[in-house]
C-alpha cells in the first residue's frame, strides 16, 4: 500500500485528479457489474416466471365453468359399476395416471394426479359426468411450470 501511496505523491496534481476520476469511474462501473446488473437480471427473470404463472390461472379460470356443471344431479346415468371401477376404467383411456386414491365408502372416493394435462382431466370429469354419473365434490388444482399442466385432488361421489 506504502508503494501505491508514493506512486500517487509522485504524479503531479494533473495527474492525480485524472487518477482518481478513472478509480471513480471503474468503482462505479465493478458496483454496476458485481451488484446492480445481477439485481436486474433476477428482477426480469421473476417478471417473466409470474408472468407465465399468471397466464395459467387466467386459463385454468376460465375453465371453471366446466368443472361446476359437472356438480350437477345425476341425470341421464347409464352405468352401474362402481366408482372405483370408473376411475379405473376411465383414467388410462385420458391419459392420467393416478397417483393416489382413498376410498371412503363404494361411492366416495379421493383420487390424486400429479403432472396432467388440464384439458385431459376436463374431458375425463365430462365423461364420467355423462356416462357414469359421477359428480365431482370437491377440486383442488395446483399448477405446474408447463402451461396447462397441472396437478389435481378430486373427490368424486356416486
Amino acid at each position: 500500500m506504502e508503494q501505491i501511496k508514493a506512486w500517487f505523491g509522485g504524479l503531479d496534481e494533473r495527474d492525480q485528479k485524472v487518477t482518481v476520476g478513472v478509480a471513480i469511474i471503474v468503482g462505479l462501473a465493478l458496483v454496476y457489474l458485481i451488484i446492480l446488473s445481477p439485481i436486474n437480471e433476477s428482477v426480469e427473470k421473476l417478471e417473466t416466471e409470474v408472468a407465465a404463472k399468471q397466464k395459467t390461472v387466467d386459463w385454468m379460470e376460465k375453465q371453471v365453468p366446466v368443472i361446476v356443471a359437472s356438480k350437477g344431479g345425476r341425470k341421464g346415468t347409464v352405468s352401474n359399476l362402481q366408482l372405483a371401477a370408473v376411475v379405473n376404467n376411465t383414467t388410462s383411456k385420458y391419459d392420467l395416471p393416478v397417483s393416489r386414491r382413498d376410498s371412503k365408502s363404494p361411492n366416495e372416493m379421493q383420487v390424486w394426479f400429479d403432472n396432467v394435462p388440464f384439458d385431459s382431466f376436463l374431458r375425463w370429469v365430462s365423461e364420467i359426468k355423462q356416462k357414469h354419473g359421477v359428480t365431482v365434490v370437491s377440486l383442488n388444482v395446483r399448477s405446474q411450470d408447463r402451461n396447462g399442466v397441472t396437478s389435481i385432488n378430486v373427490k368424486l361421489l356416486k
